[in-house]
């Protein structure tokens, strides 16, 4: 009888062990997750986000219409081949971002009105980004 007692009580000290390493296990892997994506955040702000804004820039002061400058902008920069996680957040920290650097670099060229019909097709951009297999054809 002890020894059954005795083998119960060591079966409930391994589950225990081995929730307890996989609870670890799980909060090890979660940390690094979080960090690749404010990574990767990192990496668009400098890859999309400053060369859209600087050949956006580039249009507006060569006389160029907002429109005009926005498909100039998205034809020269890696935003048109990017592909950004399934993440609002992430497209709206991209574009304060990028419009930041356009209201420092170029803002005296640029209207509310612009800004908004800018905002909208780098949103949509983004979104396509966001959904690339959606948009890519099919082999």
């Amino acid at each position: 009888m002890k020894y059954k007692f005795f083998l119960i009580k060591k079966i409930r000290e391994d589950l225990l062990r081995i929730s307890i390493l996989f609870l670890s296990l799980i909060c090890f892997f979660y940390t690094p997750i979080l960090q690749a994506i404010e990574l990767d955040l990192t990496t668009a702000k400098d890859s999309v986000g400053k060369r859209f804004a600087a050949k956006f820039c580039e249009a507006k002061e060569k006389g160029f219409s907002s429109d005009s400058s926005s498909e100039f902008a998205l034809n020269n920069t890696y935003l048109k081949f990017a592909s950004f996680p399934e993440d609002s957040n992430y497209i709206e920290n991209l574009w304060e971002f990028t419009i930041e650097k356009i209201r420092k670099d170029c803002g005296n060229y640029l209207t509310v009105n612009e800004e908004n019909n800018l905002r909208d097709f780098f949103k949509e951009e983004g979104e396509i980004a966001s959904n690339r297999e959606l948009y890519l054809p099919r082999q």
